[in-house]
């Protein structure tokens, strides 16, 4: 009969399976596994560190058990327990951890931003899209002089230069992914005002730990300035990038939003009401370039094509490439 006492290091526990597995005798590996991962999940702590979580030993193990039994059990359980990992709860008297802001053109509506910005952040994130672009250059100067500067609430700024308009989605996506230790991030258009208070008050709304998404800005433009859980990311993933360069991307990722019960909308009726004073004026990137204005024309319609399809729904791969071909804001 399996000891299944597994008080030994996991460097013996990794040899004994490994040692099944060469033997052929899979009932024992797996049998191995299954009490090694149980034991594993019941001693993970609340809100654990990485290194807590982090058991490559285990994690081979159950990769080669499952490899060869086709154990999609032992799989689903091992994530169940990765779905039940909290982040710790935010400090409401620090620094907003995290901006994320994408810029095509117009860094004098980013100025402004940056003028009615009246609560301390942690790190400023800014992608760059406008390499090949009229813009480019002055795009360029504004963010040289911004990180050479500073701002004086303002603890980090980074900028990330892709190899062209990487969309807004694809933007999103990587200040997200850039930055997975932050619980909430603050994902904002450059085209944006703030109004004072606004910032402290959603955050004060706002658990860290909990899966919570929370626009500062009435629909349909509630995109266009939100707040973002890491644990409503987890549940929900990234936004589509299929969506290129801009538009529909909000329409999918709200409607996954919304198909989920366990997602968190705190309560931001006062704070839209606030906004809305100094926002009046939506989509100033496009209408402020004719090129882009009728190059959109084109981008949009497509993009409702695809949000409108049954593919999407499918996660049908099909059409990546021709979509992001013809979409691309050139001849």
């Amino acid at each position: 009969m399996l000891n299944t006492d597994l008080t030994d290091l996991p460097i013996d526990l990794t040899n004994r399976v490994e040692a099944a597995l060469q033997g052929q005798r899979l009932q024992e590996a797996r049998s191995l596994v299954f009490y090694w991962l149980k034991k594993y999940l019941q001693h993970l702590p609340n809100n654990p560190s990485r290194q807590q979580i982090r058991q490559p030993g285990l994690w081979r193990c159950l990769a080669d058990v499952v490899e060869r039994c086709n154990d999609n059990y032992l799989l689903e359980l091992f994530w169940q327990g990765m779905d039940k990992v909290k982040l710790p709860p935010l400090l409401m008297d620090s620094a907003l951890p995290l901006v994320g802001i994408p810029i095509l053109n117009r860094p004098d509506l980013f100025e402004q931003l940056l003028i009615s910005l009246d609560y301390p952040v942690d790190t400023l994130a800014i992608v760059d899209n406008s390499r090949g672009t009229a813009a480019e250059l002055e795009v360029k100067n504004f963010l040289d002089q911004l990180e050479i500067n500073g701002h004086r609430l303002i603890n980090k700024i980074i900028v990330a230069k892709p190899f062209g308009n990487a969309g807004v989605a694809a933007s999103w996506n990587l200040i997200l992914r850039a930055f997975p230790s932050v619980a909430v991030a603050f994902l904002v258009n450059n085209d944006v005002k703030l109004r004072p208070d606004v910032l402290e008050t959603a955050l004060s709304r706002i658990k860290g730990s909990e899966p919570q998404f929370l626009p500062i800005i009435a629909p349909p433009q509630e995109f266009s300035a939100f707040f973002i859980t890491a644990s409503c990311w987890d549940r929900i993933g990234l936004f589509d990038q299929g969506f290129y360069p801009a538009y529909c991307e909000d329409l999918d990722y709200k409607e996954r939003l919304r198909g989920d019960p366990s997602i968190i909308w705190p309560d931001a009726a006062d704070l839209q009401a606030e906004m809305a004073k100094v926002n009046c004026d939506v989509s100033l990137t496009i209408a402020s370039n004719a090129d882009f204005k009728t190059r959109n024309q084109t981008s949009f319609a497509l993009n409702r094509l695809w949000w409108l399809s049954h593919r999407r729904l499918r996660n049908d791969p099909r059409g990546t490439w021709i979509r992001q071909w013809l979409n691309e804001w050139k001849d």
